[in-house]
């Protein structure tokens, strides 16, 4: 009998190895997680600013005054149509002003179009090119946003030749 006990034995330790590799190992117990403070976002995470609400007045029809503060760019006036959806007309002058190689003074120019430049949720794009004899073409980009009332207005201004910008600001306006 005692010759089968030793080899019995053994199978049983040959058997309880290899059942033990199988089953897999209960993980320790992770410590509990304190609770953090809330912490306030940095610059980068900040939320994007939600976009001014859109006029509850149509921009009023007729033409407008404006001003860049700019001594080489004004933005003269720009027209706002009888239903108060588009912009047909605007006027600008230019003072001695540099873009790229070319230099140009023009005392006023006005560009009508048609059809006329939209409004759409109070705000609007004017964007032409200005052909220059001399040197390269110039983008002249001016963006506007009627405030609450419809009686004013701003945005901003560009002007670029090949891609490089010259001159960008600020423009404010009024209703007739």
């Amino acid at each position: 009998m005692q010759k089968f006990i030793i080899p019995l034995l053994t199978v049983v330790m040959v058997v309880s190895i290899i059942f033990a590799g199988c089953v897999p190992a209960t993980p320790p117990e992770a410590p509990p997680t304190p609770p953090t403070a809330p912490t306030t976002p940095g610059p980068a995470e900040q939320p994007p600013e939600a976009p001014p609400p859109p006029p509850t007045a149509l921009p009023k029809p007729g033409q407008w005054t404006a001003s860049t503060e700019a001594s080489e760019f004004e933005f003269t006036s720009f027209t706002v149509s009888p239903d108060s959806t588009g912009i047909p007309e605007m006027s600008y002058s230019f003072r001695e002003f540099k873009c790229g190689p070319t230099t140009v003074t023009a005392p006023g120019a006005t560009i009508k179009r048609s059809p006329p430049w939209p409004i759409t949720g109070g705000q609007f794009t004017i964007d032409w090119v200005e052909r220059m004899e001399y040197g390269p073409d110039w983008d002249v980009v001016i963006q506007g946003r009627f405030d609450q009332t419809g009686t004013q207005a701003s945005g901003t201004w560009e002007i670029s030749a090949e891609g490089t910008t010259c001159q960008e600001g600020t423009w404010e306006a009024s209703a007739p």
